[in-house]
């Protein structure tokens, strides 16, 4: 099936810390790049199953405040490295080659109006978008408790839990990009019959990463795959949805709870636990069915 990768590369990834040179970069936005990165030769895959994760290793800087970023103190402080979790928007069908899409959140000052609260700006993101072409960074994976073999068939903690006819997805930010990987699997097996409802909330329009790609999966696939978004900020003559995901909104966007249902989530933890979590099970979710990246 679509969901699995076709067995023609061999696996970079084997869980130890490896070496990964940036080998293009091109800007999709004023502040979003597709960053892509090489492998070893043209025969290798990244070899990360569909809805796991790599880990990247960054050396830990210090804010402007020495101990803090962003007002709060950094946990790594006392260690020199640290590291954050990133999905590839690109797939083991590709060789030689992995993409992620960043969105580089620069120190709040160089915003307009300037965000108080992130004066440092983006910690991991601000360093991968200032590698220079040839440069390196260290990744680790594939991790992650949650994987799609294809055709309905999700996996936690490699155990088969009940098929998904309907699946629902709620993401918030950089939430967005382990649905785009299973959104992909599903789209490009025309075998898979598997029906996607994705709701996806950000700040401001500006926010909304994928938006092109996004779109361009629904227009060509409008059967399988729904989209709707939701903005905390958004411009005036906005169609889609306004403010915090709520039992009303999720009615309206994703598939009704059933043996046959199943959400992904994926965000903030607060926007997990205060939005989504309460308001799924309001609507009636079985807790089984809900499963948070």
């Amino acid at each position: 099936g679509g969901g699995s990768s076709a067995a023609k590369g061999k696996p970079f990834l084997d869980k130890s810390r490896q070496t990964v040179k940036l080998i293009k970069k091109d800007e999709l936005s004023p502040d979003t790049f597709r960053f892509r990165f090489g492998l070893p030769d043209q025969k290798t895959m990244l070899g990360l199953p569909i809805g796991k994760h790599i880990k990247i290793f960054g050396k830990t800087p210090n804010g402007k405040v020495p101990g803090e970023w962003n007002g709060k103190p950094i946990p790594e402080h006392e260690k020199d490295t640290y590291e954050r979790k990133y999905t590839p928007t690109s797939s083991d069908l590709d060789l030689g080659f992995f993409d992620l899409v960043i969105k580089v959140y620069g120190p709040g000052n160089t915003y307009n109006p300037p965000r108080e609260r992130f004066v440092d700006g983006g910690m991991m993101s601000q360093m991968i978008g200032s590698l220079k072409l040839g440069e390196t960074i260290d990744i680790s994976g594939p991790f992650g408790h949650i994987e799609y073999k294809g055709n309905g068939q999700f996996e936690v903690n490699r155990k088969p839990i009940a098929m998904a006819k309907h699946v629902g997805m709620i993401a918030g930010g950089t939430g967005i990009t382990p649905m785009l990987q299973i959104i992909d699997a599903i789209l490009r097996d025309p075998a898979d019959t598997t029906t996607v409802n994705l709701l996806f909330a950000n700040q401001t329009e500006e926010d909304i990463l994928l938006k092109a790609e996004i779109d361009e999966r629904r227009a060509a696939h409008p059967r399988r795959f729904k989209c709707y978004y939701t903005l905390d900020r958004p411009p005036t003559g906005w169609k889609g949805f306004t403010g915090f995901i709520n039992d009303t909104m999720l009615v309206d966007t994703i598939p009704p709870p059933g043996p046959d249902s199943l959400v992904l989530m994926c965000g903030p933890p607060p926007m997990l636990d205060y939005a989504c979590r309460p308001n799924l099970d309001k609507i009636g979710f079985d807790k089984a069915r809900v499963l948070a990246f």
